[in-house]
């Protein structure tokens, strides 16, 4: 596979283009397979408006009419998703686009569409517990709307290389659940590490559509930040099953596994894109994007 086309200059939005503007979500649910997701002893996900620091940077991204995922803000020009997600069937033809500023009355509806290409991506192999990993991908945004929006902190790396201890929040858009605003289920745990490291099973609810958006632990300050991002659903049921269990567990991915390379793309902290001759180029693996079957 070629490499991307070169990195063009960013693009702002004019005022005009910044107003509320439907996004066709009809068509999404038409194209959108029936939605099965994990759910343990109770649903925790609530529609919120998606006016708080954090809630603000988090968006939907589809894939020409088809939403593949969630995706979070972590500079003025990028954010994170999940490979699978940036990947999806394969398909690199048709460009993405993040949709964010959700309107907290109208459902469908987002303040900004802003194309996106994958930057940079982890080495993603569905196959094996080491291959999955690598399923996440950083991508540039036409417009640095991290500017008006905000960004999310990623778990410093003095801070990262450890199992989820704290109370979890997940942030999303999933297709099963489709209200106004943004999804927010907090208190979730983490249950379980491994087979490696980066693998971490959570009693968090998943669904489909929910993929690449940030699983945030409060922070002993009572701050959140980025622990990881939501990964995948084993054995997904349409049932609410009664605990959380090993074979239905909910999977995310550690921000350890992607935290550096963040850094070192955007710059520390994440405060602004890069000259565009410090960009690296991204050569996905053509066995880890045939592989992918992900939601």
């Amino acid at each position: 596979m070629s490499p991307p086309p070169p990195v063009r200059s960013h693009r702002y939005a004019s005022p005009a283009r910044r107003r509320l503007v439907p996004v066709v979500l009809a068509a999404l649910a038409l194209l959108a397979l029936p939605a099965h997701g994990n759910v343990f002893g109770k649903d925790g996900r609530s529609y919120k408006p998606a006016t708080g620091p954090v809630l603000r940077a988090v968006g939907m991204l589809s894939k020409g009419e088809r939403q593949v995922g969630s995706a979070f803000l972590v500079g003025e020009c990028h954010a994170v998703t999940a490979h699978h997600s940036a990947f999806l069937g394969g398909d690199v033809s048709r460009g993405l686009t993040l949709h964010i500023g959700p309107d907290p009355l109208n459902d469908g509806r987002f303040t900004d569409h802003i194309r996106a290409r994958p930057v940079l991506a982890g080495r993603y192999f569905p196959g094996t517990p080491v291959g999955m990993r690598g399923d996440w991908a950083v991508l540039e945004l036409d417009d640095c709307v991290g500017r008006r929006y905000g960004y999310l902190p990623v778990a410093d790396d003095g801070e990262v290389d450890r199992p989820p201890a704290g109370p979890l929040m997940t942030v999303s858009f999933p297709r099963d659940k489709r209200r106004p605003g943004v999804a927010v289920e907090a208190g979730c745990r983490a249950r379980e590490n491994g087979p490696v490291f980066g693998l971490v099973g959570v009693d968090c609810a998943f669904g489909a559509g929910m993929s690449g958006g940030p699983v945030l632990e409060r922070q002993s300050d009572g701050q959140w930040k980025v622990i990881g991002l939501i990964q995948l659903r084993h054995a997904p049921t349409e049932r609410v099953l009664p605990a959380y269990s090993h074979r239905h567990r909910n999977q995310m991915l550690h921000a350890a596994t992607f935290v550096r390379q963040v850094q070192q793309l955007i710059g520390q902290r994440g405060t602004s894109a890069l000259p565009r001759s410090a960009l690296p180029t991204l050569v996905p693996s053509s066995a880890s994007i045939s592989a992918n079957k992900r939601r």
